[in-house]
């Protein structure tokens, strides 16, 4: 045990240097909004699923929040532990009547990224599902946009 202990207390105290993040590149980071909208075509939405990623670019997804309408306010479900890359699938639902769900276009969620070098990245969003009131399954248009600084 005598011979155990320096081994030990040497671990122990480089154990701080060796889970060190990688250095840091020169690549200049920014961060981004996009917005998640869902167009119902003028049905009431109670639901959708989508897939949001980037397709171009180094992104790293470090927050979702929800959307605009009181139905969809509180962020969407995803898995954390697939939010960690550059690929999400957010979904929601809403158990309000036909009168309180948002028709026609609407801002579902905000995902928020850190970008990494000079290319301009590039998103894509596929609907998975979507739903209206009593899981009467509708088409949708799914789209994104990035917020503009102001």
């Amino acid at each position: 045990m005598k011979r155990c202990l320096p081994m030990l207390l040497v671990l122990l105290l480089a154990a701080p240097i060796i889970a060190q993040e990688p250095a840091l590149t020169n690549q200049p980071i920014r961060f981004r909004a996009v917005d998640v909208l869902v167009d119902s075509m003028g049905k009431p939405l109670a639901a959708y699923q989508l897939e949001v990623s980037a397709r171009k670019g180094t992104v790293k997804i470090v927050g979702i929040e929800g959307g605009e309408h009181p139905a969809f306010k509180d962020p969407p479900f995803y898995d954390p532990k697939a939010m960690q890359h550059e690929r999400v699938i957010i979904a929601a639902f809403s158990t309000a009547g036909a009168e309180r769900l948002p028709r026609g276009r609407t801002r579902v969620a905000t995902i928020h990224l850190q970008v990494t070098g000079e290319e301009q990245p590039r998103y894509s969003v596929k609907c998975q599902a979507a739903a209206s009131v009593e899981g009467e399954k509708i088409p949708v248009i799914a789209s994104l946009e990035e917020r503009r600084a102001k």
